[in-house]
């Protein structure tokens, strides 16, 4: 009996009518093969690239703007056009593109041991590749100085233009990494005679060029652009071109997609989020054997879509920003005494109790506080991130601290990080 329960509810799948066409057009990282709303973007990052063409070094590249706003997959679908155009023309160039995320390779060395173990400088067309002398295409083992001397070797004898994208490159954190790394990364044009090395930098931290020291912030942001969020018409758009490729004909309503573009428009305009919510609420729909996805499965899709991209930011963040988080949501479960006297009713806390309690988690822990300067540094990076608001104290509160309030439930958020911990 059981069994045959079991073919019933297969063979109920098999026949069911299905939300989606493609599901891969709705993922972050398919790049579409024209882009509505960053057409003026793309012709701006291919014309800042295009020296390259006449082996002549494009200058760095920052690019900035907020999660969702097209960055990366406008860098991406400039540098594909531009490979295809290499590819199908005779000029004698060697343009080399080399693309890394820096939330999974966050630290100096991983981001130069990745490089040199890419394909594009190990072709069997190139002469003193990286992996030449290594039959287990591996650079275990090496140090940052040795990975470097392969990277500029290949450059120098092929005479490569090579192209570094770092995506996510604040995601590099650990100790003076950044500023090492890009002072290497531009230096290294000094000591070749043949081939450059330029750098597009990808980040959602405005305030990143203050991790770096002068020597390196001259040479690195030669231009900078900055991606304003989508707003919702734009968002809209973007849905449709998604809808056509990626879901099956007649599968949604429109009340739906003005639904998902006005949530999305006002989350800073992040047009991940708004594919996440179609990807989400088909899900739905499809679950529950509808023929069309409604505004009722988008408003279901929304609150586990919050949960998930709450998550996400919170396990990427570093060790300490993360004590820091899980410090505030312990303190908001308790009012203390000092806020009751000082009348503060609205669960905000001062960053001073946060700071003591933080170093008590820290002990409990057994890592190494870092000081209240660091602290202050992590509650505006938490801020900006949307996890915590920070507000100066009023003129009936004494000192000067700031209020911080917790944007999320605290139970919520301590098990997260409590997870995340195990």
């Amino acid at each position: 009996m059981t069994d045959d329960l079991i073919n019933n509810i297969f063979e109920t799948e098999l026949k069911a009518r299905t939300i989606f066409k493609d599901l891969y057009v709705l993922s972050p990282h398919y790049v579409p093969g024209n882009l509505p709303c960053r057409e003026a973007h793309a012709r701006d990052v291919s014309t800042l690239i295009a020296p390259a063409v006449r082996n002549e070094k494009p200058n760095n590249l920052f690019i900035y703007g907020k999660t969702g706003t097209g960055k990366t997959c406008v860098t991406k679908y400039v540098t594909r056009k531009f490979k295809e155009f290499i590819e199908k023309t005779t000029l004698n160039t060697q343009v080399k593109i080399v693309y890394m995320n820096c939330k999974i390779y966050n630290s100096k060395y991983q981001v130069l041991k990745s490089a040199a173990e890419n394909k594009n400088l190990n072709d069997e067309f190139l002469i003193n590749s990286p992996l030449h002398d290594k039959p287990d295409k591996k650079l275990e083992g090496m140090t940052p100085v040795d990975l470097y001397e392969r990277i500029r070797t290949v450059i120098q004898d092929n005479g490569i233009n090579l192209i570094l994208i770092l995506d996510e490159i604040d995601q590099v954190k650990k100790g003076d990494d950044l500023k090492d790394l890009v002072y290497i990364l531009t230096r290294i044009n000094d000591e070749l005679t043949t081939g450059h090395v330029s750098i597009i930098g990808i980040t959602n931290d405005l305030r990143l060029k203050r991790r770096l020291d002068p020597r390196s912030k001259s040479t690195l942001c030669e231009e900078e652009r900055v991606f304003k969020p989508y707003n919702a018409p734009q968002i809209k758009e973007i849905l449709r071109q998604r809808i056509d490729l990626g879901l099956q004909e007649n599968c949604i309503e429109d009340s739906a997609i003005h639904y998902i573009s006005a949530i999305a428009a006002s989350s800073d305009g992040d047009a991940r989020y708004a594919l996440k919510l179609l990807q989400k609420s088909g899900e739905i729909a499809q679950q529950k054997r509808k023929e069309k996805i409604t505004e009722e499965e988008v408003e279901l899709a929304k609150e586990s879509v919050e949960k998930d991209i709450v998550a996400e930011i919170i396990t990427s963040l570093p060790e300490h920003q993360k004590i820091t988080l899980y410090t505030i949501a312990d303190l908001s479960e308790n009012e203390s005494m000092q806020r009751r006297l000082a009348g503060i009713t609205d669960g905000s806390l001062f960053t001073g109790e946060i700071y003591e309690r933080y170093c008590r988690v820290c002990l409990r822990l057994k890592s190494p506080p870092r000081t209240m300067r660091m602290i202050s540094n992590y509650l505006s990076d938490l801020e900006m991130l949307g996890l915590i608001t920070a507000q100066l104290s009023g003129k009936y509160v004494r000192g000067n601290t700031r209020l911080v309030k917790l944007g999320y439930p605290p139970k919520e958020i301590k098990d997260i990080i409590e997870s995340n911990w195990k």
